[in-house]
Parts: structure tokens; C-alpha cells; sequence
């Protein structure tokens, strides 16, 4: 499930090969990298800290050019009601109104017009296959005549979003309207500088009449939308938030029409802030890198010859992310020798047999695998079979980790943050998003971050004031491709925008990303011919004698003319640093299998991403700077089939109030997997008070029940001991139930196991314990955390929830060498280690080690870790494999799963020119700190700074060239 439904390790090696006595601040002075450091230095401490963010600075609107047309012509345009063109049109000669606005129309219309709606990716496969190769490779996301399956039918998979976001003039209209409505924009007016952060609406007086100002627009808008749609689900939802409009509902909890116009408000002000902090960047940073260039060419010309020659050598990064990418499968594909394909079919041909009794339904979508029986039968050659992968995996497999690592729950909204910026969940610094959803119990509100609750993920990230690669880069060039946290980005392309789009203009976000680069790849061309020629214009400046005064007069006059073009149009050249988020293969694999054709075919998801991976390595070649780059890319997490489906909501509730004989007050904020978003007043939320559980599901793979029958107060996670004397709020005399107990019996063998909190947790320490069905029986086993060594025992046995000691399946089979160490391991941190004496536990690498053998990756210290995060949920219920939780759809995450935990995690380019240490089992988390330490040559330390996790990059083998 993507995070938004557009429709949603301490390293001890790290720390033996630092080289402490390098800090930081003496980079740019080491030998050999000194001058690949040294320009990043200046642009850091001389020119960008210099910048003001001023409002003050006099700006010609008539810059703007929207669609080709001046800011005035463009408007004239808009399909606008006439009091509104009117008003707007007179203000424009105001450049505090104009020059906003028009920043946020380029990057809303020239950013996401002007481009094909066509298939692109479509287009590419007819000219590698003929007609009929491609007919066999049709299915229901790739039809050759007219549209697809899912274009002309109703899609099951997303009820709420059928037709997509649309960039059209109605749209653009739309933003005008608000954006004069929103008379709080004149804020800045006020200020000598722009704010360093957006403030939300709150509920205060002034924003509660801004929101009563601008809530008959919303509504006007949603009549007009409404009628133009065809009765059905979303015709009724939108004609719902009307409805609430009314005067009589304008007081009810959780108002819809309240709750849009907040949401419209602050997406609106929050992207306009944003779109003008970003020209103000760039015009400020070109005057300030022209200065500085002017005053060392005056004074040092020597300093910038080494300043031209360091950005002629930088060193740049890509960060690719990809919702739901698992290494096994990618493997599988790719090398058919492995085991992983026909397993996987094994699996589907067995799933057929019923799996248990409890589980009674199916997910409606019948998955289509006949590419995978093809891959399992006979081996499938095609050099247009994911091209870049077999590449990928041929020639960069040791920095690939064998067994990447997503964190608990695997789902988008938790892992997408930890591998965008580095931070991990909990801490000082720390997302503080441990799911899909939780209560926080501090502000009383709930959160479910499918609708319009996604706007609030930047809200609680800025809180908790984790730092994201573009605040950690901010001197350098950075570009966003459709991905969220980018407050600080220099160019943005909306990850809200992309995923509302995507779906019905395929390649959306894909192609716009490439045109941005594209362009700027023609201009880092030029850049580098001007720096070359400025280069050698200063050293013959310097040559010529002192007495030669005319010439030496006129060439200073050229070379400051030089410097002025060069400054002009260096903020054009190639990003330094590129973020690129796509969510399509965790977004249709969920309605049609992780295993279908239209996932693995040739013409489907991942030979569609594998497409586009190698667009974008093309515009780093046509600008000459591939070689510099190094490239990372990380999924958040894999999926898993779903066969049979259980809503444990009913399952364990419905028999409970029978027992009881009374109803329990049960709240839930989740959609199931497959249904449509929902809206959440950010100003006006329910409270969870007077509550006996709030429960919600995620993706399928996990279930999480929130009680508040703590011993110490409402605010305070209850513990396992607790739950088993549960009073509901109904209950007479005291009466009480074993909550544990009675979720155990209904839920059966479909559960694969439940985690609750045996003590109280923090960051330091924690006891889970996990409960299951055996065979029959009740199973109970506890991790415990002390610092950074971990416990695993059973009360009775040896520890088997975990799997600890058997092999995957799903790997090829270890080495001696790997047997050796698994049963070393094995014996160290199972059998060995005395839950007495804290020195026998093993640490997170030695699990992590052990367990990149099993079927679980990183089990036991991801379990350990669950409860670092307070709102992480009272119980966290998750289904055994082939078995969905309040899901409608056949494909999950947010399971324990090894397809679900596998995240891929891997790195490639030219800088990785020496063998390093072959890559085992690795935090998707560490992609981040890796491409940040490659890029500035500062050491990162886990723990610090912000940094949750280590660096890769001596393990990849580029540390001799840094250090």
C-alpha cells in the first residue's frame, strides 16, 4: 500500500575503519579528495548560508511565463468565475501577490503539462516485440487495442479514484480561486524574510474564518464535480462532504466539508510557500555565487580555478525508492538457477487446498500467473527481460544485499521516511510514524494516513524535526521526483500530484522526471564547456604581464561577464543530489498478486520500472557526469499472495458481545485494503475516549488493536498482564475478560502470531512476548532488549515462532563457509546465551546475521524494536503466509513474511570500481547515510546527527578514495 493512495544497524565495522583524527570541518583540507570537497565547503559556508529568503528584493512578475503565455495572458485563459478573474486580474500589478502565485502556476501547469498521454512505456515494447508476442503478453494493466481492462471497467482495487488527478485548466482554476481567497498569503507581506517552516491551520480565530471564507468555494467546486459524474461510490462520497456544508451540520465531529477545506487550504498555502521559497533560492543563490566568484576572481584567481575545477569533478547521487521492490523476487527473475520462481509456483499450485477453517473467504481478483509457470517450467531468455536488472545483478551483485531488511510493520508509511531521510521511527530526531495508523494518546487523535491524514506526515515530521537529505544538502542542487518530505528541495515534483495522476496517465511522474533532467543534462553540457573555457581564460588572465594594461583590462572585463552567464545558468545544470520515488509496483500489485503477469510479464510493472531506471541513467550519461554518480535504490518492502482473507474485527468481537451479552464500544479508523480513503477533521477530530478498543488493518499483512485499561492511566500503552483482565466500559461488577486469550481462540491458525508488550518499553529496553497456535497448542515466547544486545526464549522449548533454526527456502542453498557460521551463530545466540547475564546476548549484527538464513530476516530485532515507539499499538496481530486480514485484494504487506521483509537494497556505478565486502543483510535504512557520505565525504555515525542507521560505504569498497 503506498503511503498515499493516489488512487496511498550500530556497524562495528563502520566504526574499526573510521578514521577518527578526519573531522568533519577538515574535509576540504584532506589530500586527495581535498579538492572534490572543497567547492561543496564554499557553496556551504560562503555562498548559501548567505541566502535570506528575503521578500524585500525587487522581482519583475513578467518573468513568469505559464504555458508560454505571460502570467496575465495565462490567466485570462482560466475557465475563472468572473467576479474572481476580475479581482485577481487587478491585483497583479502587486508583485507580494503576483510573483507568489506565479511561481506556484509554473510549477503546477509547466511542470506537469506539455508531455504525451500516451504510454510510453507501451510505445518502447512495440518496437522491441512484434504484434504477436506482445498479444500473448497482454493482461489486465496492458491491452494493444484502445484502452485496458482496468480503463474500461470499474476497478475493483480503487473506488475512490477511478478517473485521476487531472492537470487541466479546471484544475489551475481551482488554485487561482483559493489562492486569492486566501487573504493570509499577504503574511509574507510583512515579513523581511520567508518562514523557515509552513504553519498549519489551527484553531484559532483568524484561521477559522479564513476556513469559513474559503469553505463555500470548496463546496461550490464539489457540486460543479458532482455533476458531471455517473451515480455510483464516489458520486455519493462527494455529495456526503456537500451535505455537511449545510448550516444545520456545521457543528458535527469530524465535518467533511470542514475537513476538505482545511485540507485545501493548507495544501494550497503549503506549496505556494514552498514554490516561491524555491525561486527565492535560486535567484538569491545565482547573485551570491556570482559574487563570490567576481571577489575570488578579483583577489585569488587561483581560488576560482579550484572552485571551477571541484565542481567540474563533484560528485553527484541518485536515491531511487520503490514501493514494494523485494530483492528475492528481483533475483528470481533475473537468475533463474535460484530456487525462489519455482518455489513461489509450488506455493500458488498448493494454495488451492484449503488453509485453514477459520479463513473462509476469497479475494474477488483471481490471479493470473502464467508468466510465472512459464519461468517455472523452462528457462525464458529475452534480452529485453529487464535489461537493467540482469546489468544490475551481473555486474554490481556484492553491493546488492542478499537479504534486505524492512522494518516492522513492513509498510510504506513507517519505511518510506526511514529510507528517504536515514532517521529511524523512535528518538530524539525520529519520524515518530511507527504505522499506518496509530493513536496518539498525548493530543487524543488518530491517525490513518490513507486520505486526506497524509497532508499531516510532513506536519509530524517537522515536529519531530527529522532531518531530510534536502536539509541536509541545502547547499548543494537537489532535485524531488514524486516524492514527499521535500520541504527543502530545490526543484519538487509532487508526490501527492503524481500519485493522484499516475494511475490513469501512466508514466506521469516518470516522464516528467526525465524531461527535468533531460533539459538539465543539455545544460550541465554547456556548464562544463563554460568552466573549462573560464578556467583557462583565468590562467592566461594571470599569465599576461602587468604592463600589458589594455588587454589585460578587456580580458577581466570578459572573464567578469563569463562569471555572471556561468552563475545564471549553474542552478540549471544537474541535480547533485536526485531523490525519485515510484509507488507502481506495490499499487497494482496489491489488486492483482506480487506474483501476476501484470507485475513480472515483460510488459509489466518491474520491466516498466526497469525502463525507466535506465531513461534516467541515460540523462546522467548525455551530461557526462555518470561516472561520478553513484546510485542507490531501495523497496520499503516486498508483498506476499493473499489466498484467504479474515476480518478479525468480526472474528473476535462479534463472539465476545455474545458471550458478554452486551456491546462493546469498538472504534475503527482504518479502511480495509482495497476500499477507498477516508477524511479526518484536522481541526475537529473524534476523540478516542470512552472507547473499549480502536482497531485497524494495514495493507493486509498486520492488524493493531489500541486498549487503554492501563494501570497507569488512559495515556499509557496496557501491558500483556493487563490484557488479560480487560473490563469493558459496559461490563457489570467488575467483570473482566482474557482479551489475549479469547483472540487467540477466534482467531486460530490463521494468525501467524501476536506481539504485545510484556513490560513497559523505551528506547533502551523492551519485552515483547509473542503468541501463537502450534499444532493445536498455545505457544508463548519473549525477546527482551537491554541497550543493543537481545534475548529470545521460550518458556518451556527451544524458540520456534521465529523459525531461528531452519533454512529459506527460498535461498539458494549457503555455503559451508555460511553453514558454519549459521550453526556458530546458532549456538551463540540461542543456546549460549543466559538470560541472567546480559554479556552472553548477542547484538543487532549477530542476529542480523543469523537470521539472514531464515525465513524471517531480522526477526528478533525487529520485534525487539516494535515498542521503541509509544503509539506503536497495544497488540499488533499478524496473518500466517496465504492469509490477508481485512483486505478485499490478493496482494499484502506489513506481514512477517520473508517476501514482505525482504526489501531490496542496492547500490551500483562507476564509483564502485574495487571489490568491497559483499553486501549480506542490510537496513533499508541505510540507503540514505550511505549516498550522503559518498557525497560529502562526512563520516556518519549512527545514532547522530539524526542518523538511524549506518553507512554503506565501506562495505561497497569506496572508502580508500574518501578517507
Amino acid at each position: 500500500m503506498a503511503w498515499f493512495g493516489g488512487k496511498g544497524f550500530s556497524s562495528a565495522l563502520f566504526v574499526a575503519l573510521a578514521p577518527l583524527s578526519i573531522a568533519q570541518a577538515d574535509v576540504g583540507s584532506v589530500p586527495i579528495v581535498g579538492g572534490l570537497f572543497n567547492s561543496a565547503e564554499v557553496l556551504k559556508n560562503q555562498i548559501t548560508n548567505s541566502l535570506s529568503y528575503s521578500t524585500k528584493l525587487t522581482r519583475d512578475a513578467a518573468i513568469f511565463t505559464i504555458g508560454g503565455l505571460t502570467l496575465e495572458a495565462y490567466l485570462l485563459t482560466l475557465p475563472l468565475e468572473a467576479k474572481t478573474k476580475a479581482r485577481v486580474m487587478g491585483q497583479l500589478a502587486d508583485p507580494t501577490y503576483s510573483i507568489p502565485l506565479g511561481h506556484f502556476l509554473y510549477q503546477f501547469y509547466d511542470r506537469y503539462t506539455g508531455i504525451s498521454d500516451d504510454d510510453e512505456f507501451k510505445a518502447y515494447l512495440q518496437t522491441v516485440y512484434d504484434q504477436q508476442a506482445l498479444t500473448g503478453f497482454e493482461h489486465s494493466l496492458f491491452q494493444l487495442g484502445g484502452k485496458s481492462i482496468a480503463e474500461q471497467t470499474e476497478h475493483v482495487k480503487d473506488q475512490a479514484h477511478q478517473e485521476g488527478l487531472k492537470i487541466d485548466a479546471d484544475f489551475m482554476a481551482s488554485m487561482v480561486t483559493v489562492y486569492d481567497a486566501l487573504v493570509q498569503i499577504g503574511e509574507w507581506q510583512d515579513m523581511d524574510r520567508l518562514p523557515d517552516e509552513y504553519t498549519y491551520l489551527t484553531n484559532n480565530a483568524e484561521d477559522l474564518a479564513l476556513i469559513k471564507t474559503i469553505q463555500p468555494i470548496v463546496v461550490a467546486m464539489l457540486k460543479q464535480t458532482a455533476g458531471g459524474m455517473d451515480a455510483g461510490d464516489m458520486k455519493s462520497a462527494v455529495l456526503a462532504i456537500v451535505e455537511d456544508a449545510k448550516p444545520e451540520n456545521q457543528q458535527k465531529e469530524n465535518n467533511k466539508a470542514q475537513a476538505l477545506t482545511v485540507t485545501m487550504v493548507d495544501f494550497v498555502r503549503l506549496n505556494v510557500l514552498k514554490a516561491y521559497r524555491q525561486f527565492v533560492f535560486q535567484d538569491e543563490r545565482e547573485v551570491a555565487l556570482d559574487e563570490w566568484l567576481q571577489q575570488a576572481f578579483d583577489s585569488n584567481p587561483n581560488s576560482a580555478i579550484e572552485f571551477l575545477h571541484s565542481q567540474q569533478n563533484r560528485r553527484l547521487a541518485v536515491q531511487i525508492t520503490v514501493d514494494g521492490l523485494q530483492q528475492g523476487l528481483l533475483e528470481g527473475l533475473v537468475h533463474p538457477d535460484t530456487p525462489f520462481i519455482k518455489r513461489v509456483y509450488q506455493d500458488h499450485l498448493n494454495s488451492q487446498n484449503e488453509l485453514s477453517t477459520q479463513a473462509v473467504n476469497r479475494p474477488e481478483h483471481i490471479q493470473d500467473v502464467r508468466f510465472l509457470q512459464t519461468l517455472a517450467e523452462q528457462t525464458y531468455k529475452d534480452p529485453h527481460y529487464l535489461p537493467f536488472f540482469k546489468r544490475l545483478y551481473g555486474e554490481h551483485y556484492d553491493s546488492i544485499a542478499r537479504v534486505g531488511v524492512s522494518s516492522t510493520p513492513t509498510i510504506s508509511v513507517r519505511n518510506l521516511p526511514i529510507i528517504k531521510t536515514g532517521a529511524k521511527v523512535s528518538g530524539d530526531h525520529g519520524t515518530g510514524i511507527p504505522n499506518f495508523h496509530f493513536v496518539d494518546r498525548q493530543e487524543d487523535r488518530a491517525y490513518y494516513f490513507f486520505g486526506n491524514d497524509a497532508l499531516q506526515l510532513d506536519r509530524l515530521m517537522q515536529a519531530n524535526q527529522v532531518k531530510t537529505m534536502f536539509d541536509r544538502l541545502v547547499h548543494l542542487k537537489t532535485l524531488n521526483c514524486n516524492a514527499q518530505y521535500d520541504w527543502n528541495a530545490h526543484t519538487s515534483y509532487d508526490s501527492l500530484v503524481n500519485l493522484g495522476a499516475g494511475e490513469a496517465m501512466r508514466d506521469f511522474g516518470e516522464k516528467r522526471c526525465v524531461r527535468e533532467l533531460s533539459e538539465r543534462a543539455k545544460v550541465e553540457v554547456e556548464l562544463t564547456a563554460m568552466r573549462s573555457e573560464l578556467m583557462a581564460n583565468i590562467r592566461d588572465y594571470q599569465a599576461l604581464p602587468f604592463w600589458d594594461f589594455y588587454t589585460k583590462l578587456s580580458r577581466k572585463w570578459k572573464i567578469e561577464q563569463d562569471i555572471t552567464d556561468y552563475a545564471s545558468l549553474d542552478g540549471q545544470g544537474m541535480p547533485d543530489y536526485t531523490l525519485i520515488y515510484n509507488p507502481w509496483p506495490d499499487h497494482f500489485a496489491h489488486f492483482v498478486g506480487p506474483f501476476s503477469d501484470e507485475i513480472i510479464m515483460p510488459t509489466g510493472e518491474l520491466n516498466r520500472l526497469d525502463y525507466w531506471i535506465r531513461q534516467v541513467e541515460s540523462t546522467y550519461k548525455q551530461a557526462g557526469v555518470y561516472d561520478r554518480t553513484l546510485w542507490g535504490m531501495a523497496g520499503d518492502h516486498g508483498l506476499a499472495p493473499v489466498y484467504y482473507t479474515l476480518n478479525p474485527e468480526k472474528s473476535i468481537f462479534e463472539p465476545m458481545e455474545q458471550q458478554l451479552g452486551y456491546p462493546l464500544v469498538i472504534k475503527k479508523i482504518s479502511s480495509d485494503e482495497g476500499e477507498g480513503p477516508k477524511m479526518t477533521n484536522a481541526l475537529n477530530y473524534p476523540t478516542n475516549k470512552g472507547i473499549d478498543v480502536v482497531v485497524a488493518s494495514t495493507a493486509g499483512g498486520n492488524f493493531m488493536l489500541d486498549l487503554f485499561n492501563s494501570e497507569k492511566g488512559w495515556t499509557a500503552q496496557p501491558i500483556y498482564r493487563e490484557l488479560t483482565q480487560w473490563t469493558p466500559i459496559n461490563a457489570d461488577n467488575g467483570q473482566s475478560v482474557d482479551l489475549v486469550a479469547h483472540t487467540l481462540h477466534h482467531l486460530g491458525d490463521t494468525l501467524d502470531y501476536m506481539v504485545i508488550r510484556e513490560q513497559d518499553c523505551s528506547e533502551q529496553s523492551c519485552q515483547v512476548r509473542l503468541i501463537a497456535i502450534r499444532e493445536g497448542s498455545r505457544v508463548d515466547e519473549w525477546i527482551e532488549k537491554q541497550g543493543d544486545k537481545y534475548y529470545y526464549q521460550a518458556e518451556d522449548a527451544h524458540a520456534s515462532l521465529l523459525q531461528i533454526t531452519e533454512s529459506n527456502p527460498y535461498l539458494s542453498a549457503p555455503s559451508e563457509a555460511d553453514s558454519r557460521d549459521f550453526i556458530q551463530l546458532r549456538q551463540q545466540c540461542l543456546d549460549r546465551a543466559n538470560k541472567n547475564d546480559v554479556t552472553t546476548w548477542c547484538n543487532v549484527e549477530q542476529w542480523r546475521a543469523l537470521t539472514r538464513f531464515t525465513p524471517r530476516p531480522d526477526s528478533v530485532v525487529q520485534l525487539a524494536e516494535l515498542y521503541s515507539e509509544q503509539r506503536a499499538g497495544t497488540i499488533n496481530l499478524f496473518p500466517r503466509a496465504g492469509i490477508g486480514f481485512n483486505t478485499k485484494v490478493p496482494g499484502r504487506h506489513a506481514g512477517e513474511s520473508y517476501f514482505e521483509k525482504d526489501a531490496f537494497i542496492g547500490f551500483w556505478g562507476t564509483p564502485i570500481d574495487k571489490p568491497g565486502m559483499a553486501l549480506s543483510s542490510e537496513a533499508n535504512g541505510s540507503l540514505a547515510p550511505t549516498l550522503y557520505e559518498y557525497l560529502t565525504g562526512e563520516p556518519v555515525t549512527e545514532g547522530k546527527e539524526g542518523w538511524g542507521y549506518p553507512s554503506l560505504l565501506r562495505k561497497l569498497g569506496i572508502q580508500e578514495s574518501l578517507y
